[in-house]
């Protein structure tokens, strides 16, 4: 299995219509098997149905993903940062963000793509810090929703997932070096003067782990249809229940699109905050499932 950037992005980190197209149509053309996207689809955050631009974007964009999973290509998505319940959006203050965002009104009817386009895996994020209850508290920013968030992933909390294992709370990730001034917390491998690492945190660094177990499932099961790769992921993650009880000052953390409190609902096996659980790459490859 090999390891390949697709450009789906401009410099200015936009990931406008035609350039998402073309990356999953390259990546169905090209049989790829996994594809990790830490992104949402600009300009707009929610796409709705109602409106004729957003309509056309949802439409090309979800066929070009459609087509890409009917060739194999397993897509993981991260569920976006901004504390939000994706299953019941009431407002977006982000749209159009290559522009002047203009708040406006949202239903069910809108949808942030890739994370909520059918067959795709969406991953929220949780931190180090364990909850009441047990399993990981969720990342304070991290968006979620029932149907939307499949599994969950370590994506780093800075506020409340700080413990001896994770100092900073965050994710060591590779980073590139013309940009590591923009990095708070960077890392440097002596032995290698030319691998850089940065702490981050995000639903970005979630998705990528999400990415890599599907990754191996299909090093070790072979080629499958999608859904299937889904269920290996999903069937033998670790379950997580929503917490019994929040650390103080986690309640302030509201939605940035319309300041409502973030809610977990579900049972066990499956939940608005953690999906069907956190990811098990041993499991996942060894079939361990429950």
């Amino acid at each position: 299995m090999h390891i390949a950037g697709i450009k789906a992005g401009n410099a200015d980190g936009f990931f406008f219509p035609e350039a998402v197209v073309c990356a999953f149509m390259w990546a169905g053309s090209h049989n790829f098997d996994v594809t990790n996207n830490s992104y949402f689809a600009d300009p707009y955050l929610f796409n709705c149905h109602n409106d004729p631009t957003q309509r056309a974007i949802w439409t090309a964009e979800s066929r070009a993903i459609r087509y890409a999973e009917t060739q194999g290509v397993t897509v993981v998505a991260a569920i976006g940062n901004e504390s939000d319940d994706l299953a019941h959006p009431t407002q977006d203050v982000t749209s159009p963000d290559d522009t002047t965002p203009v708040t406006r009104p949202v239903t069910n009817g809108c949808v942030v793509i890739p994370t909520e386009v059918p067959g795709v895996i969406g991953v929220s994020g949780d931190g180090n810090a364990t909850q009441a209850g047990g399993g990981f508290l969720k990342s304070y920013y991290s968006s979620y929703g029932s149907g939307v968030a499949q599994v969950v992933a370590p994506g780093g909390d800075s506020r409340f997932g700080v413990t001896a294992a994770a100092p900073n709370g965050r994710v060591l990730s590779t980073y590139p070096a013309s940009l590591m001034n923009t990095c708070v917390r960077k890392v440097f491998d002596p032995s290698s003067p030319l691998a850089t690492y940065c702490y981050l945190q995000g639903t970005s660094m979630a998705s990528p782990h999400v990415a890599g177990v599907a990754a191996l499932v299909v090093s070790q099961y072979g080629k499958m249809p999608t859904s299937v790769v889904a269920q290996y992921v999903q069937q033998t993650a670790d379950s997580q229940p929503c917490p019994l009880a929040l650390p103080p000052g986690y309640s302030n953390i509201v939605s940035v699109s319309n300041g409502a409190p973030q809610v977990c609902t579900g049972g066990l096996g499956a939940n608005s905050w953690y999906g069907h659980g956190q990811v098990n790459a041993f499991r996942a490859i060894t079939n361990a499932r429950g």
